[in-house]
């Protein structure tokens, strides 16, 4: 494994679809992605449960089928292999995630907000994207009656999915069932080989792991991308004011939790309210977890952004977390705080120095 710049350059090629649409260059990192608030002019999203009206498409789709949580660089090899199938570039995906309608209280998990997803896979190409409800009607669907009456419905005549692709009630089905029973339904099989990175398989799973452990770079290079969290900025206490660093606050919501600590930072600010203009990027310093030394606010990611001076109340950001600094930790009085945030700030800076080029010497 690489050094941070390393990687991040690495994966700059598979990801340079995006930087035309999402990225002012003159502002931002070369690899960094920024999901817009609209997506690409003739894409469809298509909300579709059972019981509904089957669909219908010119030319039938080609369809990528998962979760695509996170959009990391395997459920892009997946996306790309279906593209190239030549008919309606499809994907399908579920909502809620099925292990949200099987633990709804669960803590967060998700490696991106489900605009970002969209936005991300629009990016690619994809012209279609299929949002299957899953509730208990989905639940209990058997996998042959996905094959032969959900996927027909759909309009799918090539499905593309992982080689280890499983559905259907208690996951009984696998590609070799839908390549028997699909035949007769004008539905062709694809199974795609898994993406491995360090002869590992590039999972969600696995992106998790080292997001929660603050590796940073490793979870980059298997994203394609920085992990971000992007939402609304928040009304805090406004503590941070009184000590010299100001922060933008934000809950993380269904978002899975990174190592508690300090991190370097960019934030995506918005330029216009309608999302049609490239962000402006700032880079900061962030602490995420729940304030030892201020506890009672919950879990919060407070950034205090370099070189901006405005209000982002309510505005939607996009926060990277480029490099962990250091765990979170409790202090015995505010003093000891302050001069702490100036020494981390400091490492940020460095950071961005080093690496990224929005902070000019």
């Amino acid at each position: 494994m690489g050094g941070f710049c390393d990687i991040m350059m690495e994966s700059r090629d598979q990801f340079c679809y995006i930087i035309q649409d999402f990225v002012d260059c003159d502002d931002a990192m070369p690899f960094m992605t920024f999901p817009k608030t609209t997506l690409p002019h003739g894409v469809d999203v298509v909300d579709w449960a059972i019981g509904d009206a089957p669909l219908s498409f010119d030319n039938g789709l080609a369809a990528a089928i998962g979760n695509f949580d996170g959009v990391h660089l395997g459920h892009q090899h997946l996306i790309k292999a279906a593209m190239a199938d030549g008919k309606t570039p499809a994907v399908i995906t579920f909502a809620p995630h099925p292990r949200r309608f099987f633990s709804p209280v669960s803590d967060g998990f998700y490696l991106c907000g489900e605009a970002d997803k969209l936005a991300f896979i629009a990016s690619l190409g994809v012209r279609v994207i299929l949002r299957l409800t899953f509730n208990d009607a989905m639940r209990n669907t058997s996998a042959e009656d996905f094959i032969t009456k959900v996927l027909p419905a759909l309009g799918v005549q090539a499905l593309y999915a992982g080689e280890d692709f499983g559905f259907g009630n208690n996951r009984s089905g696998g590609m070799d069932m839908i390549d028997r029973l699909g035949r007769d339904h004008g539905i062709s099989t694809h199974p795609v080989a898994i993406l491995q990175e360090d002869q590992d398989a590039i999972s969600s799973t696995r992106i998790r792991g080292l997001i929660s452990q603050g590796e940073m770079a490793q979870a980059a290079a298997m994203l394609g991308r920085p992990f971000a969290i992007s939402g609304a900025i928040i009304k805090g206490d406004q503590r941070g004011r009184t000590i010299g660093f100001p922060t933008a606050n934000m809950t993380l919501d269904e978002m899975t939790k990174p190592a508690f600590g300090v991190y370097s930072i960019a934030m995506a600010v918005p330029k216009s309210s309608d999302g049609d203009q490239a962000p402006k990027i700032y880079p900061g310093v962030a602490n995420l977890g729940i304030r030892p030394t201020a506890p009672d606010r919950g879990v919060l990611l407070e950034s205090h952004l370099f070189g901006y001076d405005g209000d982002l109340y309510d505005q939607r950001v996009s926060v990277f977390l480029l490099d962990f600094i250091r765990p979170e930790r409790a202090f015995d009085n505010f003093d000891q705080l302050r001069e702490q945030i100036a020494l981390d700030a400091e490492s940020a800076k460095r950071f961005h120095l080093d690496h990224t080029g929005l902070l000019s010497q």
